[in-house]
């Protein structure tokens, strides 16, 4: 047999083993390719381990879906049962809620909105307010509550950053103007009408309803200005005739010295309700009186 010109080829080397089955670099071959015979151990533990992670995240976010509807569920409960008068139903949805998640603002305003007594619902509406301090809504509503209390100076205060809070977020003419008048009531009830003037005239032009136009007419009636209340009074009584606001405008009538109008709104008012001699009558006739007038309407 003939010798051969060339010795055969050696056979490669085994694939190296990786230095260490938890090194993914210990597979390369070190001539810059993969042995792709090669065990992987390194690979497999890592693929199970980021399974593994996946399936956990996957667990997990399924959970906390389930657990949020669940949430959502519950406060739905709340509003659905306040919204039909079961203040009590819903103010145990609400309190379920606050456990799972006490810092859920809405949750506890909407549980100050369900309270049986003022003070509760102050607490409850105060803890919305800590944990969001925009919420216009909860400064609003323990403006009510302050004045359920007959706290009106508080009450105004809670209402000025209602109406703050609103003007910045643009919320709706609306919201504004209701906020707006509880504010000028609770002004009003703090003796502060002259600071209420400027919010009863944005509701009045707001709003327009007959209630609006008289309690900026009683408003500037007790600022003095008469020709303003006058005004104010005509626009209410035009769009409804009550006997107390037509005695109202007769005592402005009286320091206008407008005699013969006074004596006609107060026929008008003992017609609707004979009350109206006794009291608007009266205080008329007392008033022209100390002005060296005789009484309005031959009311004695």
């Amino acid at each position: 047999m003939a010798r051969p010109d060339r010795p055969f080829p050696k056979a490669p080397p085994p694939p190296r083993e990786p230095a260490s089955p938890y090194d993914p670099t210990g597979i390369d071959d070190g001539k810059g390719g993969i042995a792709l015979w090669a065990r992987r151990p390194a690979l497999r533990a890592t693929a199970w381990i980021a399974l593994v992670v996946v399936a956990i995240a996957i667990a997990a976010l399924a959970w906390r879906t389930m657990e949020r509807k669940a949430l959502e569920r519950i406060y739905r409960e709340g509003v659905q049962a306040l919204a039909q008068g079961r203040n009590d139903d819903a103010r145990a949805a609400f309190d379920r809620a606050i456990a799972q998640r006490p810092d859920w603002a809405a949750a506890w305003r909407q549980r100050g909105y369900a309270a049986a007594k003022p003070a509760d619902a102050i607490a409850d509406f105060g803890r919305a307010i800590a944990l969001d301090a925009d919420d216009a809504d909860a400064y609003a509503a323990r403006g009510r509550a302050w004045m359920r209390l007959q706290e009106p100076a508080k009450a105004a205060a809670d209402y000025d950053r209602a109406v703050g809070i609103a003007a910045r977020s643009g919320a709706d003419a609306a919201t504004v103007a209701a906020w707006r008048a509880d504010r000028a009531a609770a002004r009003v009830a703090s003796g502060e009408s002259s600071a209420a003037i400027d919010d009863l005239r944005s509701v009045a032009g707001t709003r327009g309803a007959p209630d609006d136009h008289r309690n900026l007419a009683a408003a500037l009636a007790s600022s003095g200005d008469w020709h303003g209340a006058r005004e104010a009074y005509d626009r209410a009584i035009a769009a409804s005739p009550q006997p107390q606001w037509l005695g109202e405008r007769a005592l402005v009538l009286v320091e206008l010295g407008d005699d013969a109008a006074a004596g006609a709104d107060l026929d008008r008012c003992v017609q609707a309700d004979p009350s109206c001699a006794r009291d608007a009558g009266a205080l008329a006739a007392r008033r022209a009186g100390e002005l060296g007038r005789p009484a309005p309407g031959g009311i004695r």
